[in-house]
């Protein structure tokens, strides 16, 4: 069974100048264990799909399903990683990854035991203590990303999150989130304006529209898995698939 189904899922906004269509009809099925990205031209409605899948947005029409459940009966399943990394800084490290678990009133022993547990496996236990000022920016993004796994989601929802980041660190973070991601045992969907980065950590690669977002074409990625997304860029293949994914992102204007 497939862990997210979107089946003609619509988004139509309602304001006092009339109504916009951010999304027409869109249909999509990620497996267990799949990394997909979507791309598309600026503004053609990726963040709000997002929100959608999250369970934030109410669709107009169709549904998003995961493991055969609605969105909204399956939100503890789901967790949702923002452009930026919004840690806290008057929090430790331990206490910002800690946080939702806190909120929700269930940091169990056995959750701040795993919380430690995937520090130590990603290089930030002995940061645990420190606040976030004092950790690089792709070290911040690791403990981001790890706040999102202590609830043990089965879906990791991925909102650029290398956007703030300078090109250089945004090359090393992503070949961090992405060993983290498949280590783990994730399914991911990644929101990004970035072609490169999508064709290089991604299983499938979904090319929306312009605005009304519809799905263009599904692209599978069959670069090496066993190596890292920075090796995957020099393989003979992802710039085929670069300049495919460009083309279909290309927007004609009368």
């Amino acid at each position: 069974m497939a862990l997210l189904e979107l089946k003609n899922v619509s988004l139509i906004y309602h304001s006092h100048d009339g109504e916009t269509e951010a999304v027409s009809d869109v249909s999509l099925t990620v497996g267990e264990g799949e990394f997909v990205s979507v791309v598309g031209p600026s503004g053609c409605g990726k963040t709000t799909l997002l929100g959608v899948i999250a369970g934030l947005i109410a669709p107009s029409g169709g549904e998003v399903l995961i493991k055969g459940r609605p969105v909204s009966e399956a939100r503890n399943m789901t967790s949702l990683m923002p452009q930026r990394d919004q840690l806290f800084e008057w929090r430790s490290v331990f206490r910002n990854v800690t946080l939702g678990p806190e909120i929700k009133r269930d940091k169990s022993k056995e959750i701040c035991a795993y919380a430690d547990e995937l520090l130590s496996k990603y290089g930030l236990y002995e940061f645990r203590k420190k606040r976030p000022s004092e950790l690089s920016g792709g070290m911040r993004q690791r403990a981001a990303l790890i706040r999102t796994l202590v609830t043990r989601p089965e879906l990791l929802l991925l909102d650029e999150p290398f956007s703030a980041l300078d090109f250089q660190t945004r090359l090393t973070v992503c070949d961090d989130v992405e060993n983290i991601i498949r280590k783990e045992g994730k399914t991911a969907v990644l929101v990004t304006h970035d072609i490169s980065e999508a064709i290089s950590m991604s299983d499938k690669v979904v090319v929306l529209s312009a605005r009304p977002a519809t799905v263009k074409k599904v692209y599978d990625i069959t670069l090496d898995k066993s190596i890292s997304p920075l090796k995957r860029r020099e393989q003979k293949s992802f710039p085929v698939y670069f300049r495919s994914i460009w083309k279909d992102m290309e927007v004609h204007h009368e």
